[in-house]
């Protein structure tokens, strides 16, 4: 099983760190978490394509995490898929895709009566909506989903994803949580989100700081990541989704290592880790 980190970003503009996006394959089997701008093109970059993904999981509905939802789709029919699209997500996730796809109705149909091309199949789509927790099948590759904890967001999950006894766990967003650290357990790698609090500053005008705040409250910040990872008992802690994302990234280590007891992986887009 290989992770690849397509997107490390939070919704600042980087072009460096796309939106949060990440890719868990085999050799049979493509599952695409989260479709953060960008993701079309970190797939290309990365040797992949759109019209190879067997599913679609989404951690939640945010904007940095599903905004080219629609270009991912669109960029599969290009690229010659000929299979429907399966996608997993929280509630209210089917009538989020319905809503793309009716804003985009007439340009679509006018593309599929005028481009002639072989299939449509690329252009439909299942929606699957996650319980409180469960599993999935999806090839050789078996999902577990879990709630976590990003409220006011009413639903967040994260995943851990089983092949070949080894295990991988992707926090989503989340604040500390008794339910990512439970299922984390003993992970052959976690992949965890990580606010960085000491390099952010208030600005007039943009971030007050209630902002600040409020911003640090449903994210993991720098100083609880390495504890989070220490109980997770955890074997390797990636990091990504950077708030923000330029940073010293030796302090950010240090700060983390000072919990975890080893380093962590500092994670870049197009950044790829065998499990």
């Amino acid at each position: 099983m290989k992770l690849t980190l397509l997107g490390t970003g939070c919704p600042s503009v980087d072009f460096k760190r796309c939106g949060s996006s990440n890719l868990i394959s085999t050799k049979s089997t493509k599952i695409l978490v989260d479709c953060g701008s960008g993701v079309t093109q970190r797939l290309n970059q990365s040797k992949n394509s759109s019209a190879d993904i067997d599913a679609l999981l989404l951690t939640h509905l945010h904007t940095d995490h599903v905004i080219d939802l629609y270009q991912l789709i669109i960029s599969s029919w290009h690229s010659d898929r000929t299979s429907q699209w399966k996608i997993y997500g929280p509630k209210g996730t089917k009538k989020f895709v319905d809503k793309i796809f009716l804003a985009w109705k007439s340009e679509r149909k006018l593309r599929i009566s005028y481009e002639k091309r072989k299939s449509s199949k690329a252009l439909n789509y299942k929606v699957y909506e996650f319980k409180n927790e469960g599993y999935i099948n999806i090839n050789d590759i078996k999902v577990k989903y879990f709630e976590v904890d990003h409220k006011p967001v009413p639903y967040a999950y994260g995943f851990s994803f089983f092949s070949k006894n080894k295990k991988l766990t992707i926090s989503g967003d989340t604040r500390p949580c008794e339910s990512l650290m439970i299922n984390a357990q003993n992970a052959d790698v976690l992949l965890h989100e990580v606010f960085i609090e000491y390099e952010i500053n208030q600005i007039s005008g943009l971030r007050s700081k209630k902002t600040l705040h409020n911003v640090k409250e449903y994210h993991t910040p720098s100083n609880l990541v390495g504890k989070v990872a220490k109980l997770s008992n955890c074997k390797k802690l990636v990091l990504t989704h950077f708030v923000p994302t330029r940073f010293n990234i030796s302090k950010l280590k240090k700060i983390v290592r000072k919990d975890f007891g080893k380093d962590p992986i500092i994670g870049n887009d197009l950044l790829t880790i065998n499990i």
